[in-house]
């Protein structure tokens, strides 16, 4: 899996970009899926695993409300910086390199958790079977798997391939963020190309930063969550826990109990 430039080389500029998501977004999502622990859960839920964690947001965030939290990237860079941001947050997290299609974890956790549209950078059949079965393996029995992603079916922007154009500024650094989705509606493959215009010190620099992801629906999640041994799996949408599934909803949230 290659790690594009945002997540490897220009990592430092990951928080300033998604400062509004982490700040506003992440502690939102973290009382969701607090509750999801609650209500879905079979067991209590102390130990927990981040996977995909970036520069840490939810990861420290859930540490912050007292779970015992172990957080997971495949980009040695953005767990630099998430080290770095648990030191200053004196919060004791444990931090690691790791590929969610293989986790070395077995039945260590009670739950497991997926943010941020991480999941979907499983580009393949193969790919999605092994993370599932990898996230069911660091599971202890009752335990809780849960992942966010984009709707397809309400990606109408990604089908039309809209650009999207917003700026941030921070201290000395004002980023410049193009971004030009565009999803296949056979495939569902999602080619994400971001430019970034960086400011900062007087200089200007630009950054191609590519993503290729896969969208998944409702069900697939679901499907692939039961191939991977789960007993139940289940979808929730943009943070409402209802009974039934949601008939809308522009994020999907999987969950699945081991």
């Amino acid at each position: 899996m290659t790690i594009p430039p945002l997540y490897s080389k220009y990592a430092r500029y990951y928080d300033i970009i998604y400062k509004r998501y982490l700040e506003e977004r992440v502690p939102r999502i973290i009382d969701f899926v607090v509750e999801i622990f609650k209500m879905d859960a079979e067991r209590e839920v102390r130990d927990v695993l981040d996977v995909a964690c970036g520069t840490g947001g939810p990861t420290l965030e859930l540490a912050r409300r007292g779970f015992n939290v172990v957080g997971i990237d495949i980009s040695p860079y953005m767990i630099e910086i998430a080290k770095e941001k648990a030191r200053r947050m004196n919060l004791d997290v444990k931090f690691e390199v790791g590929d969610m299609r293989n986790l070395k974890f077995e039945s260590e956790f009670d739950a497991v958790t997926c943010f941020f549209t991480s999941i979907n950078y499983n580009m393949t059949d193969d790919d999605m079977t092994k993370a599932m079965k990898s996230f069911y393996r660091c599971l202890r029995k009752g335990g809780v798997f849960v992942a966010d992603a984009p709707n397809p079916f309400r990606a109408n922007t990604w089908l039309r391939g809209e650009p999207s154009i917003w700026r941030i500024d921070e201290d000395e650094v004002s980023i410049l963020v193009i971004d030009v989705v565009v999803m296949s509606s056979v495939s569902a493959e999602v080619d994400w190309n971001r430019t970034l215009i960086i400011s900062e010190k007087g200089r200007l620099k630009m950054v191609a930063d590519r993503h290729k992801l896969r969208a998944y629906t409702a069900n697939e999640l679901k499907l692939y969550a039961k191939i991977a041994g789960f007993r139940r799996a289940r979808v929730y949408g943009d943070l409402r826990i209802t009974e039934k599934e949601p008939r809308e909803a522009r994020r999907l949230f999987i969950v699945a109990v081991k």
